[in-house]
C-alpha cells in the first residue's frame, strides 16, 4: 500500500481478500507521522483484514551533498503491526539509517483466520454491498466548474 493508499480501507481489504498475508506500506510524511495517523491507519488495516502491516518510515535525508543536517520530512515511527493490530516492533528515531524489527507469526495468523469467530472480519465480508455505494457518484467531479456553490453565493464569500 503506498502512502496515503493505507488511510482508506478498500485496498487493504482488497490485498486481503485476494490472499494477501503480510502488506507492505510505503512511507508517509509529517505530519501524519506526529499526529498518529501512520500508527492508526496501520494497526487498523492489520486488524480489520487480520493480516502483518510492515510500515518502514523514512528518515532524514540530505537536500545536498555538503548539507551536515538532514532534513526530516518522515517523522520516523517505522512499525510492524500484526493480524490483532498488536505493534509488534517500532522505532521512533527518525534522523539517522534504523531498522524496526519484530514477529512476523504467518502460522499464528492462518490460524487465527480459519478459527477465530468474532474477530476474523474478512468471513463476513460482503464486498458486493459495497458496489451499491459505488453505483453512482456521491460528490461528482467538477461539480463547481461553471457556477459558485449555491451556500457561497449568498454569503459573498470566495
Amino acid at each position: 500500500m503506498m502512502a496515503m493508499e493505507g488511510n482508506y480501507p478498500e485496498n487493504g481489504r482488497g490485498l486481503a481478500l485476494n490472499g494477501a498475508e503480510v502488506v507492505y506500506r510505503a512511507s508517509l510524511p509529517v505530519p501524519f507521522t506526529e499526529n498518529d495517523v501512520f500508527e492508526i491507519s496501520n494497526r487498523a488495516r492489520a486488524l480489520e483484514n487480520n493480516m502483518y502491516v510492515v510500515a518502514p518510515n523514512i528518515g532524514g535525508y540530505h537536500l545536498y551533498p555538503e548539507s551536515s543536517v538532514p532534513i526530516d520530512a518522515g517523522g520516523g515511527r517505522s512499525m510492524i503491526v500484526d493480524h490483532r493490530g498488536r505493534i509488534v516492533g517500532k522505532q521512533f528515531d527518525t534522523n539517522v539509517n534504523t531498522f524496526v524489527s519484530g514477529v512476523v507469526d504467518i502460522e499464528a495468523l492462518r490460524h487465527h483466520r480459519a478459527s477465530a469467530q468474532v474477530t476474523n472480519w474478512l468471513k463476513d465480508v460482503r464486498a458486493e454491498l459495497g458496489a451499491l455505494l459505488y453505483e453512482q457518484p456521491i460528490y461528482p467531479k467538477n461539480r463547481y466548474i461553471d457556477q459558485i456553490p449555491e451556500s457561497t453565493r449568498s454569503t459573498g464569500a470566495r
